[in-house]
């Protein structure tokens, strides 16, 4: 014969309140006196007492010791040792019922049976929740459009569940207050810091009157590539204007950002060249560099000294062919910066070329608007310089900046980018000229020192918050958060609450390691950027109480 196993302290909870309930049903607003002069109510109620005072004396001194907050005494006490014709019991049971039950009901039912168990959970949530992009970059099966399908539809499941955050839409000038659509069609508007316009020219009068001058002598088009007949007297003037900026004469524009990072690679590097590219540099490089050659090199983030020895081997094996090393000036998900002047000294020490992407940084930061390079006083002696001009130009297209004729024109003929693309149009030539002019201007000094204080307040007031900004001040404010289920779950959350921030997870970042990209404006006031920061901290914590109820995450 098998012994009577004990029971297990779920279980023994279970059956508390499986007794509290049919009690509760037998009740039904009666009175003590009521239940007492109704037989079957009686009997009901005491046995109730009974199943619940014995579960609660068989309780495990563990569960006892860790949940001192429930009232065991008060429990094991009903109908303990209590004689079948009194009412002892019953009574007990009852005051049970009416005085303590309510409190102690949720402790015992999270007990029991957790809020994350006992709700629905939503099938489509969970999988955008569960999965990243990283899961689908590298799909497999013979037939290329068919293997698309999986990725769709776990993006169609992040956009059923409102934590994709692409492909959202403005509804009109996008200033430190913007009204966008998401990619399902709900509005909101917020505080903006989700557009790349660290100055504010978007909104500035005389950009927007050289725009309108532009359209109305040239009209809207590029007529054809810059090698052909897409330049026009704009865009003569953007290239001596920027080369006088960088003190580099030999300007080439491109008709995107992205044109200009890529083409620069490709023109320049053949597949015997030697690529040394720090792992987080722009996309368009480490493409551009992949495209040119397969000898490339991805340092660790900032690290000159495995520069310097990647330098050294490589010289070591290969004393013909060329090496471009390859930086950011200003990196956009981690908000630093290199050591140039380190940097361009280990280059000429191995006979290398160093390219710095300065997308991010020019116009916006350093003494009149030279960015990093002008911060480190390298004006003009950095060998390749390269940027875009969708961050503070208020347009689009690129440069390729550098001392040489000869590399200008070696790269417009074999970039690509720049030989078989049109040229930027004339009104996007018109308005980085008008901006690139201001920005060097006393005017251009006063905007950066308002950028500069609505820098301050958001990175001081999220830290005072206890939230981690990385990097250095920059118009660029990462805020990390890691997990990317509570990244999605806040970034929803900051949509209704009217902020407006991009979420950045992998491939802009390795995975776990998500973190949100505030870009701040000149025209954000403090009073903007401290409002935004109680609405993050708190889209946080929400999102994180979220998931432990939902899912049972704990994400500390």
């Amino acid at each position: 014969m098998n012994p009577i196993q004990p029971r297990e302290d779920d279980e023994l909870i279970g059956a508390i309140l499986g007794a509290a309930d049919e009690a509760s049903r037998c009740i039904q607003g009666r009175s003590i006196d009521e239940v007492l002069a109704t037989p079957d109510a009686r009997e009901t109620l005491r046995r109730c007492a009974t199943d619940l005072g014995t579960a609660a004396r068989e309780v495990s001194e563990m569960m006892r010791n860790w949940a001192s907050h429930i009232p065991w005494e008060s429990m094991t006490a009903i109908g303990e040792d209590a004689p079948a014709a009194d009412d002892g019991a019953v009574r007990a049971l009852w005051g049970f019922m009416h005085q303590q039950l309510h409190q102690v009901r949720g402790d015992l039912e999270e007990m029991w049976r957790p809020a994350h168990l006992r709700r629905e959970v939503d099938p489509d949530e969970t999988y955008a929740l569960d999965k990243n992009a990283y899961d689908f970059y590298r799909p497999v099966g013979r037939n290329l459009l068919q293997r698309t399908e999986e990725f769709h539809g776990w993006v169609e499941a992040r956009r059923r569940t409102e934590t994709w955050q692409y492909s959202r839409v403005l509804e009109a000038s996008p200033g430190s207050i913007a009204r966008i659509t998401n990619d399902v069609g709900r509005r909101t508007q917020g505080i903006n810091f989700n557009s790349q316009d660290y100055l504010s020219f978007n909104a500035h009068p005389a950009i927007r009157e050289a725009a309108a001058r532009a359209l109305h002598d040239y009209g809207p088009h590029s007529a054809g590539s810059p090698m052909v007949l897409g330049n026009t007297r704009i865009s003569d003037a953007l290239e001596a204007e920027l080369g006088d900026l960088l003190k580099m004469e030999h300007l080439t524009l491109f008709p995107t950002g992205w044109g200009a990072g890529f083409g620069s690679m490709v023109g320049l590097v053949r597949q015997e060249d030697h690529v040394v590219i720090d792992r987080l540099a722009h996309a368009c490089l480490q493409q551009g560099a992949r495209a040119a050659t397969r000898n490339v090199i991805r340092y660790e983030h900032l690290n000159l000294e495995s520069v310097r020895q990647h330098l050294k081997d490589i010289r070591a094996r290969d004393s013909r062919n060329g090496i471009l090393v390859v930086t950011d000036g200003l990196f956009s998900v981690d908000a630093d910066w290199p050591d140039l002047v380190m940097l361009q000294d280990i280059c000429r020490q191995h006979d290398a070329t160093l390219l710095v992407d300065v997308a991010h940084d020019l116009g916006a930061m350093g003494p009149g608007g030279t960015g990093v390079i002008g911060m480190q006083e390298l004006l003009g002696k950095v060998d390749l310089v390269m940027g875009a001009f969708s961050k503070t130009f208020a347009s689009n297209g690129g440069f390729l900046a550098s001392r040489s004729a000869a590399v200008k024109q070696y790269v417009k003929m074999f970039g690509g980018s720049h030989m078989f693309s049109n040229a930027l149009s004339p009104v996007q030539s018109a308005v980085v000229l008008e901006a690139t002019r201001i920005l060097r201007s006393p005017e251009g000094e006063v905007l950066r020192g308002r950028l500069f204080k609505a820098i301050h307040a958001l990175r001081d007031e999220l830290s005072r918050r206890g939230l981690t900004c990385m990097g250095s001040p920059s118009p660029i404010v990462p805020l990390l958060i890691g997990n990317e289920k509570l990244a999605r779950i806040a970034n929803r959350r900051l949509f209704d609450r009217g902020v407006l921030a991009f979420m950045v997870e992998f491939p802009v970042t390795p995975t776990g390691s998500s973190r949100f990209r505030l870009q701040v404006q000149a025209a954000h006031e403090p009073q903007d950027a401290l409002e935004a920061a109680r609405i993050i901290d708190e889209s946080i914590a929400e999102a994180r109480a979220y998931l432990s109820s939902a899912f049972g995450s704990g994400l500390a």
